[in-house]
């Protein structure tokens, strides 16, 4: 039988129920009556219940016990578990840096490649020199040097031979085919000036004003637009049209011209008022003496006729304050010499009419200076 108190564990009496201290504490604080010795019944009670404590003792010792070695048996469990996991965790990291690299490794290639056919399909100077730039380490990259020193030749050669082209469409081509060439102000003159030429043959308002939209454009720097614009105004038709003023006026200028190439004096005579204040080059006269001079100059002239073509449907006319009319018109002169015929299209004549559309003063501007 214990000798320890069941309360606090010290020593006791070995018939007491608790050691002194206690069993004091037991009076005085519940103010019960313990007594002095176990009986039968009540020692048999404690033994069990003491028999039990020490069971329970037992069992958590050995639960403690248990609680120690189990550990080991799942740390090696989780040890034999977690090799797999860690297998699959490395797998999978190497997998998808694998996967990064030829990733970016087809990235780069295909980068590459389309720079390559971009720089093939413009096949110019600065775009295999843009190649080169961004991709120097490339297996095409002497391939690039090749095709552009190529070029450079070629860029000479082509100039050569665009220097007396009157082809637009070749010049256009070169300035597209090489933006940063040295040769590319000397085409873009040469371009301005053939463009002007065009818009001189045509001689109407659509050629001028096509001519000024491409100088807006930056085509070319635009050395006549000057003349273009002055050209447009003497041929855009900005007065209202009065169909029967037109049409007498359409066929004064065309009897005179008509007259005037089949050297028709008579017919010219009619056309031209008694007074004429301003006939081409020469000042005031009347139409007789006018057409006496016409006589005398086809007398001593032997080598070349001279036809006129008028451009009718571009007439271009203004109605003057004293009823009389200001009137513009196309025109290309035919100079024909032993079977050939030399065109020399850009004349604007200009033409002013009194009431009766009688011929007041007739003069031109000429396509340029020193024209016949």
């Amino acid at each position: 039988m214990s000798l320890q108190c069941p309360l606090c564990g010290k020593n006791k009496a070995t018939e007491a129920l608790f050691c002194e201290d206690c069993s004091k504490k037991i009076r005085t604080d519940y103010e019960l009556e313990l007594p002095e010795r176990l009986n039968g019944k009540t020692e048999s009670i404690v033994r069990k219940q003491e028999e039990k404590s020490e069971n329970e003792i037992r069992n958590e010792s050995g639960r403690a016990n248990d609680h120690k070695e189990i550990p080991q048996e799942f740390d090696s469990r989780k040890r034999k578990k977690g090799k797999p996991f860690l297998w699959f965790v490395l797998v999978a990291v190497i997998l998808a840096g694998a996967f990064l690299v030829y990733n970016e490794t087809i990235r780069k290639n295909n980068l590459e490649r389309a720079a390559w056919d971009k720089a093939l399909k413009i096949n110019s100077v600065e775009g295999y020199l843009a190649y080169m730039a961004s991709h120097p380490t490339s297996a095409r990259f002497g391939e690039a040097q090749t095709r552009l020193m190529s070029l450079k030749q070629g860029e000479a050669m082509d100039w050569e031979m665009l220097k007396t082209t009157d082809n637009l469409s070749a010049l256009r081509d070169f300035l597209q085919q090489y933006p940063e060439s040295p040769y590319r102000s000397l085409v873009k003159m040469r371009l301005d000036s053939l463009s002007w030429m065009g818009a001189l043959k045509v001689n109407r308002t659509e050629a001028y004003s096509d001519y000024m939209l491409q100088v807006q454009r930056g085509d070319f720097k635009g050395e006549y637009l000057t003349l273009a614009d002055d050209r447009y105004t003497m041929l855009f038709q900005s007065y209202p049209v009065n169909e029967a003023d037109l049409d007498s006026i359409r066929r004064t200028v065309e009897g005179f011209y008509n007259s005037l190439s089949s050297v028709n004096y008579d017919g010219i005579s009619r056309y031209l008022a008694p007074v004429v204040e301003r006939f081409f080059e020469s000042g005031r006269a009347s139409r007789e003496r006018i057409t006496g001079e016409l006589l005398v100059a086809a007398a001593r002239s032997q080598d070349a006729t001279l036809q006129f073509d008028v451009d009718q449907s571009a007439v271009q006319y203004e109605k003057t304050m004293e009823g009389g009319y200001k009137v513009n018109v196309p025109i290309v002169k035919l100079f024909e010499k032993e079977e050939a015929t030399t065109y020399m299209p850009g004349y604007i004549v200009h033409m002013e009419l009194n009431s009766l559309f009688q011929i007041t003063a007739i003069y031109e501007t000429k396509p340029h200076p020193g024209a016949p």
